[in-house]
């Protein structure tokens, strides 16, 4: 049983103030899509009515309509009545197209016009059939109504008749069941005893995220930041560092470990920088194209862990250099990826990086013994607070290795919810910062920005 949350005024008073209190009823999510429950306030040709629409569910198939489920609610002593539009626009975009609008027909069995009781609550559904190039994670919009966007992972299904996508049966109900969705124009209950639940970083607003803003095919890959600090030998060298990956197929199932619907691009581009010098030259900057096969989640199950990824490719890395400072490697590599806790809290990632090298140029031809075979990245936090994610070297030679620690905390926590990003400090201790100064030892402090961590 599912909790959906309703916001209603108290009283006229704190109508006007805006103030609200939260009412929790107890219903099993909806197929289709809906949209978050907010307050919108009187409608027009009401005597005192307010309408709001649905929270969505996680995941949806084509084999249901696109649908939104509006609820309107008589909040006046006196029965009131409402205008139900026989038509409702709401625009998609899974991030490879602009936002389309899509209009979404009423259903016929409600008539023009309700009748609501004093504290009674009705559901009017609008449906229209999946655009065709939906798929993916879609985001759904409802044009003039102040409520927030909702994402809805949608699965491409086979027409009925071909069968359903085995993924999608774990994804059903109990027994099979097909979760229910309120009859149309019926009335809700309000007397349902309010449940109380207790407090969790899930209930906190998530933090804005630049994979939310890209979206789509194109995303944040390693974290987006820049820093500047102070070091070994009095230095001053600044860190920023851009990254993206893209996904080259977007399958009609989100659930397909097929290697091409899994399939992406990458490019890393870490630089070093004397921003304090005379015409503040780049110490060294490295160019980071790769090519992986990615699953965030396996679906492998254990008390262990709560999730395990894999993530498999080639990577090169180079300073795009000549003569005695040039630098390259190739690798390949594999890295598996375990999440312990909640992953909605403060939880534990554990991911080793393990590569090979292909080719290393003559002038690192020993960078083996300074970096090794192996990424240790651990990171624990929260999304929405503290994180510290470190990553560990240890070269094939005596104590040659690398401690590169971030600690990063939402901007959005400090300043203000208009906010975005992370205030970042980081902390280098070893060899191999840059490639260029591979078998080169420093320490160095940083304090900076991040888009992404």
């Amino acid at each position: 049983m599912r909790i959906r949350t309703f916001v209603r005024p108290n009283d006229a008073a704190a109508r006007g103030r805006g103030a609200v209190r939260r009412r929790r009823f107890p219903t099993r999510a909806a197929p289709a899509v809906c949209v978050l429950l907010c307050w919108l306030g009187a409608h027009a040709g009401s005597a005192d009515a307010g309408v709001s629409v649905l929270r969505p569910p996680r995941e949806a198939t084509t084999l249901s309509p696109l649908e939104v489920t509006l609820v309107y609610s008589g909040d006046d002593a006196s029965p009131a009545g409402i205008d139900v539009p026989r038509h409702l626009n709401v625009t998609l975009t899974n991030g490879d197209v602009p936002p389309k609008r899509v209009t979404l027909a009423r259903d016929p069995r409600v008539p023009d016009r309700l009748a609501l009781a004093s504290g009674e609550m009705k559901a009017v559904r609008f449906r229209a059939p999946w655009p065709d190039w939906a798929r993916g994670a879609i985001r759904v919009d409802v044009p003039g109504m102040d409520v927030s966007p909702s994402v809805v992972v949608l699965t491409r299904a086979p027409a009925p008749g071909g069968g359903a996508p085995p993924a999608l049966a774990s994804a059903a109900s109990p027994a099979g069941e097909r979760p229910a969705t309120p009859p149309a124009g019926a009335p809700l209950s309000t007397t349902t005893t309010p449940t109380t639940t207790t407090a969790s970083a899930s209930a906190t607003p998530p933090v804005p995220d630049l994979d939310r803003l890209l979206g789509g095919r194109l995303t944040a890959y390693e974290p987006i930041y820049f820093m500047d600090g102070a070091g070994s030998h009095g230095e001053t060298i600044a860190r920023f560092q851009l990254s993206f990956k893209f996904r080259l197929l977007m399958p009609d199932d989100p659930r397909s470990r097929g290697l091409l619907d899994n399939l992406y691009v990458a490019y890393t581009q870490s630089s070093l920088w004397y921003t304090r010098k005379l015409s503040a030259p780049f110490r060294d900057t490295s160019y980071m194209p790769q090519v992986f096969y990615a699953i965030p989640d396996t679906g492998w199950k254990s008390p262990l862990f709560t999730q395990m990824g894999i993530m498999a490719g080639f990577f090169h890395e180079s300073n795009g250099k000549d003569g005695p400072d040039s630098r390259a490697i190739d690798t390949v590599f594999v890295r598996p990826t375990w999440d312990f806790g909640d992953m909605r809290a403060y939880h534990l990632t554990v991911s080793p990086k393990l590569y090979y090298y292909v080719n290393r140029a003559g002038e690192n031809h020993d960078i083996a013994d300074y970096r090794g075979y192996v990424d240790l990245l651990v990171k624990y936090g929260s999304p929405n607070g503290w994180q510290l994610a470190t990553t560990l070297r240890k070269g094939t030679r005596a104590w040659y290795g690398s401690v590169d620690a971030q600690l990063s905390y939402p901007l959005a926590r400090l300043l203000g919810n208009a906010w975005g990003g992370y205030l970042v400090f980081g902390y280098f201790n070893g060899y191999g910062e840059d490639i260029l100064g591979y078998n080169e030892h420093r320490w160095i402090a940083r304090v900076g920005f991040a888009l992404t961590r």
